[in-house]
C-alpha cells in the first residue's frame, strides 16, 4: 500500500509486488498507466530517483509462502501478471523444478506485460511453460486469439485438473475463468485468485436508498440505515470498533462474520474462497442488502 500525497492530498493506492521475496532488498511494483488515473498517472510523472514515499504492508494471502504447490498453474490478465511473476521469479530463484504452467491473456501482442523476460525464462528452463493469449491481434501473431474460456484452457492446459490454479485479473477475467474452471469440474479448494479493480460502487438494480438495518450481535446495537454506506462506516457512526487499513478490500484487516443477511461486496482478492463461503465479509466494501446481522 502506498500513502502518497499529489497536489498537497492524501491518496492511498494498493499495488501488488512484482519483485520475489527471495530479493527483500529489492522491492519493486509494476504501474500500468491508467488514463485519468490520478496516483498512477503521478507515479509515471512527477516520482523521481531520491524521493521518499510511505509504503505499509504487504497486505493478503494471494503469495507462494502461504499457497505452496508441485504444479501451477498460473493464469493472469492484464496488469494482474504482477503478483504472479512474484512468484515465478521466486521459483526461479530457488530453482525449483517444479512443472510450471503459465498463461497470460492481454489486449494485443503489443500490450504483453513482461513478455521479453518469460520467453527468456521459457527458453532457459525445460520445466516452464508459457502461452500468451490476446483478445484481438494482427496476421504477424501466431499464438491463441479470443478470450480465455473453458475449451481453449483445455487446449493449452489439458492436465489442469491436476493443477494448483493461481489467477489473478481484473473482475470480468476473474468470472469468466471461475466459469471455466467449473465447467470442467476443477476442485474450488485448489483455485486462488487475488481479484483488483474499482471500488464498490452504485448498483443499478439497487433503489438510491434501500432500506436496511445491521445488527450488531455481541455489541448488542441494531442500526437503521440505507443501502450506499458499507459496514464499515456504519460500525464508526455507531461507535462499534473495528479494525481497518488499507480501505480497499485488500488487507483483510476489517474481516468480520456476517451471520444472515444479503450484502454486496466488492473486494480486491482480500478474502479467499473459502472464507466467503463460510459468511465472512470485509466491512470496508461490504453494503448491506436488507436486514443483516454480524458477529460483532
Amino acid at each position: 500500500m502506498l500513502h502518497l500525497v499529489i497536489d498537497g492530498a492524501p491518496v492511498v493506492r494498493n499495488y501488488s509486488i512484482s519483485s520475489p521475496p527471495t530479493q527483500p532488498d529489492d522491492l519493486r511494483i509494476t504501474v500500468k498507466r491508467v488514463p485519468g488515473g490520478l496516483a498512477s498517472n503521478w507515479l509515471h510523472d512527477s516520482l523521481e530517483q531520491g524521493m521518499e514515499i510511505e509504503v505499509e504492508g504487504p497486505f493478503g494471502g494471494f503469495n507462494w509462502d502461504d499457497l505452496p504447490s508441485d504444479r501451477p498453474l498460473f493464469l493472469s490478465g492484464g496488469s494482474g501478471i504482477t503478483p504472479v511473476m512474484s512468484m515465478l521469479r521466486s521459483l526461479i530463484d530457488i530453482r525449483s523444478h517444479r512443472d510450471v504452467c503459465f498463461i497470460h491473456s492481454a489486449r494485443s501482442p503489443g500490450e504483453i506485460i513482461f513478455r521479453e523476460e518469460l520467453e527468456a525464462l521459457a527458453r532457459r528452463h525445460s520445466n516452464l511453460h508459457i502461452h500468451f493469449v490476446c483478445a484481438e491481434a494482427e496476421d504477424a501473431w501466431d499464438g491463441p486469439v479470443g478470450l480465455l474460456g473453458e475449451s481453449m484452457l483445455l487446449q493449452l492446459a489439458p492436465d489442469l485438473r491436476d493443477r494448483n490454479v493461481y489467477a489473478c485479473g481484473p473482475e470480468p477475467y476473474m468470472k469468466s475463468i471461475r466459469i471455466a474452471l467449473q465447467s470442467v469440474g476443477f476442485d474450488s479448494d485448489r483455485y486462488h485468485e487475488e481479484s483488483f479493480g474499482g471500488l464498490i460502487g452504485s448498483n443499478p438494480t439497487l433503489s438510491a436508498e434501500q432500506p436496511s438495518s445491521v445488527h450488531f450481535a455481541r455489541s448488542g446495537i441494531n442500526h437503521r440505515c440505507g443501502s450506499k454506506q458499507t459496514v464499515l462506516e456504519i460500525a464508526r457512526s455507531v461507535g462499534v470498533f473495528l479494525p481497518s487499513a488499507c480501505q480497499q478490500g485488500v488487507c483483510g484487516t476489517c474481516r468480520v462474520l456476517k451471520l444472515s443477511g444479503e450484502v454486496e461486496m466488492a473486494d480486491l482478492g482480500g478474502l479467499s474462497t473459502e472464507e466467503k463461503s463460510q459468511g465472512y465479509l470485509l466491512a470496508c466494501c461490504t453494503r448491506p442488502l436488507g436486514d443483516i446481522v454480524l458477529d460483532l
